[in-house]
C-alpha cells in the first residue's frame, strides 16, 4: 500500500513540475542566448537596438524570442538555429532569404513591388509573409503549396 502511495505522489508531483514549466517565460540576457543564435544576430541584426531577449519554456525544451526596439522579432529553436524572423517595417535579410524564394517573388510582376517582411522555416516548410499581407508557403522543395491573405 505505501508502494501505491509513493507512486501516486510521485507522478502527480512530476505532473505539477511538468505543468509549471510549460508556457513560462523568463527575461534573460543576450549572453544566455545560444552561440549559434548569437551569431545570427550578431551577422544580420547588429545595427539595431537590441529591446528584450526570452526565454520560452516549453516542457521538454526552450525556444528564445528576441525583440529590437523596431520591433523585429526573431525566434530561436534550443540549439540556436532561428525559426523566424519578423520585421515590422523593413525587409527581411536577403542573406536568410533561399534563393528559390527570393527568385520567386521577383519573378511575379504581382510581387515585384513588395518586399518579405515575415520568413518562418520548419523541417517542412517555408512561409513569407509579403509587405502587403499576402503569406505564400513553400514545401521543402520551394515549390508553392498555399496562399493567405
Amino acid at each position: 500500500m505505501k508502494r501505491v502511495t509513493y507512486l501516486i505522489l510521485i507522478i502527480l508531483l512530476s505532473g505539477l513540475t511538468s505543468a509549471r514549466a510549460d508556457g513560462r517565460e523568463e527575461p534573460i540576457t543576450f549572453a544566455r542566448l545560444p552561440k549559434a543564435a548569437q551569431g545570427f544576430l550578431a551577422t544580420h541584426f547588429s545595427d539595431l537596438t537590441l529591446a528584450y531577449v526570452v526565454a520560452d519554456h516549453k516542457i521538454m525544451t526552450v525556444e528564445y524570442e528576441v525583440t529590437y526596439t523596431d520591433r523585429t522579432e526573431v525566434d530561436f529553436r534550443a540549439d540556436g538555429s532561428w525559426e523566424s524572423v519578423e520585421r515590422k517595417y523593413a525587409p527581411v535579410p536577403a542573406a536568410i532569404v533561399p534563393q528559390q524564394i527570393a527568385d520567386f517573388v521577383a519573378s511575379n510582376e504581382l510581387f515585384r513591388q513588395q518586399f518579405i517582411r515575415k520568413i518562418e522555416r520548419t523541417a517542412y516548410t517555408w512561409e513569407i509573409e509579403l509587405s502587403g499581407g499576402l503569406e505564400i508557403k513553400f514545401d521543402s522543395r520551394f515549390n508553392v503549396i498555399g496562399y493567405d491573405d
